[in-house]
């Protein structure tokens, strides 16, 4: 059995992303793959058992057998914080190794998420460095492309993690930093014994959201087409121009949610002739008849919401690139990013995995 931890250095990194694609991966090769989050940071009730969010998605998508405490041994909560402050926490690490030991004894691989990056949890003794020597795990680290902050943050964790450290991957990479990971970055951390083993670039799917999605997190509300709150939001269009410059500015940008301000009538028809999941309308201002008509024709959501076009703007861009992979059109452009630049022959050689019927 071969335990992997999958982390990173910072959060929403896209470790999520890489672990659904290595265990979709490793079930087609034939193995029995086991996953487990020791520290979940995204707590949800399930069933009246709280869990980790990822966890629930994890156990859903992958058909893994077993209880939710198991896969997900120690979920954050302020109490649980509280009382390690106290100096009253529990052997909290006693608990993820049990769990750990029995959903591993069936298993080919087992794939350990990772929390926030390797140290999360180090203050009720549960960080990942502390999983990953406790379990003699190889680890994988995710991290969002960052420049150079990237190879010092690579190479701070291999001074940390020593010879269990197996490899990298630089996730959401913009085309101008392919060639810098390629050519530059790459074959100096490769030096360094940390070979990049994907190199993923950025993509609008992966960063989309739901017209849900944005709805909720900007506290809208919703006047039409809720039937097509599911559709997904890739991009973000502000509408504060003069109407001309605004739709061809809109026509090049498609499957964007329009931000403008409820008054601005003429702007919301530019967007709704145009690739338009949502229409945005701040300032709490209610659209006039003929939007709501024209909305509709089309299925578009229309959403008010009480805060000026600013505000919301920015509430939305904090919000993007932080949504989980969780919707079935994400799963599979997930898993075509992943075949298309993920090296599963040199993890599988680095970490000792070998498909079913390979031999010993």
């Amino acid at each position: 059995m071969v335990p992997l931890y999958v982390g990173s250095t910072a959060g929403y990194s896209g470790k999520s992303l890489v672990s659904l694609g290595l265990a979709l991966k490793m079930q087609e090769d034939g193995l029995r793959v086991a996953y487990m989050k020791p520290y979940g940071r995204v707590p949800t009730v399930e069933g009246g058992i709280l869990s980790d969010g990822d966890v629930l998605f994890m156990k859903k998508r992958l058909g893994l057998a077993g209880p939710l405490e198991r896969l997900c041994p120690v979920v954050y909560s302020h109490d649980l914080m509280a009382e390690a402050l106290r100096g009253r926490g529990k052997d909290l690490l006693k608990k993820v190794m049990a769990a750990y030991k029995t959903i591993s004894s069936d298993a080919d691989a087992v794939i350990l998420g990772g929390a926030r990056n390797i140290f999360d949890g180090k203050s009720i003794g549960i960080s990942g460095a502390r999983i990953i020597r406790e379990t003699g795990a190889k680890a994988l680290i995710v991290d969002p492309f960052n420049g150079e902050t990237c190879v010092d943050c690579l190479l701070s964790v291999k001074d940390f993690l020593g010879e269990n450290l197996v490899g990298a991957v630089i996730n959401r990479v913009p085309p101008e930093g392919m060639d810098y990971l390629k050519e530059s970055a790459g074959p100096f951390l490769k030096r360094k014994g940390i070979p990049l083993m994907g190199i993923i670039p950025a993509d609008p799917v992966l960063n989309s959201m739901t017209v849900r999605q944005v709805n909720e997190s900007i506290g809208g509300t919703a006047l039409c087409c809720e039937e097509n709150m599911d559709e997904l939001v890739e991009n973000l269009s502000i509408g504060a121009m003069d109407v001309e410059s605004a739709l061809k500015y809109f026509r090049r940008t498609h499957n964007k949610a329009v931000i403008t301000g409820g008054h601005r009538s003429d702007i919301q028809l530019a967007a709704l002739e145009t690739s338009t999941k949502c229409l945005i309308l701040t300032g709490d201002l209610l659209p006039n008849a003929l939007i709501i008509a024209k909305a509709k024709l089309s299925g578009v959501p229309v959403i008010t919401v009480k805060g000026d076009t600013l505000s919301t703007v920015e509430r939305l861009e904090s919000t993007l690139g932080k949504v989980r992979i969780r919707e079935e059109r994400k799963v599979a452009r997930a898993m075509e990013l992943m075949r298309a630049h993920f090296d599963f022959s040199a993890l599988y050689k680095a970490t000792g995995i070998k498909k079913a019927g390979a031999g010993n």
